[in-house]
């Protein structure tokens, strides 16, 4: 069997160190948005003006600034992963000239390490982007979770346009899925930046001071 190919490798190598991040990035959000809590942006001062006695502030600051930190390693990681596909699919359509016929075995097996990799590489890409994020309200739950205006919606707690294959679709499941899910962290992947690099977020529904569970607004995407 081939040895792996230094572009696969590396694609290998990336891939280990979106898990891990991606992994660190939900348990600081996690920390961060527990019972009594300010989230990941929330106000440390109370109404008086003085920091807050209840909460360890240092702790507090020292995660929001690791997670800050980790969603920016994220999307430079996404951009490697990016470049590493376009490497393994360029290598994958070279035709190489053999000097002698290889055995049918060896051939089969050749094949199969050249399509393995793409078919690897392609389980990171998200599914088409279905919604864009054209509002977010100030001290909403949307806020918290990290949601920015132009971020591309590819997945809403498990609801994307592959498993629904309709764009109402996704909506209709989002307005099922949201009011049973209230206190209850939602996995939320979002396309950020140009070149749009794949985010993960952790939103989770619940009231809070203004209309609605989550404090933003989706339009469809239909390009």
């Amino acid at each position: 069997m081939a040895a792996p190919s230094p572009a696969l490798e590396e694609f290998q190598k990336l891939a280990k160190e979106k898990d891990a991040l991606e992994a660190e990035i939900k348990g600081l959000h996690e920390y961060l948005t527990e019972e009594g809590m300010p989230g990941v942006s929330g106000s440390l001062i109370d109404e008086e003006g003085f920091p807050r006695g209840d909460l360890d502030l240092y702790a507090i600051r020292k995660a929001r600034n690791r997670l800050a930190c980790a969603q920016t390693d994220h999307m430079e990681v996404m951009k490697k992963i990016e470049k590493a596909l376009v490497l393994i699919h360029s290598g994958s359509c070279v035709s190489v000239p053999r000097a002698t016929p290889a055995p049918c075995g060896d051939q089969e097996m050749d094949d199969a390490a050249d399509t393995a990799a793409p078919a690897e590489a392609q389980a990171v890409m998200p599914s088409p982007p279905f919604a864009l994020i054209d509002e977010v309200a100030e001290g909403s739950p949307a806020q918290a979770a990290g949601l920015v205006l132009g971020d591309q919606i590819c997945s809403f707690g498990g609801i994307s346009r592959l498993d629904t294959g309709d764009l109402n679709a996704c909506f209709a499941a989002i307005q099922q899925l949201v009011p049973r899910s209230a206190g209850t962290a939602l996995e939320v992947i979002v396309l950020r930046g140009n070149p749009p690099a794949r985010v993960p977020l952790q939103l989770t529904p619940r009231q809070w001071a203004g209309r609605g569970l989550l404090g933003c607004h989706m339009a469809p995407k239909t390009e």
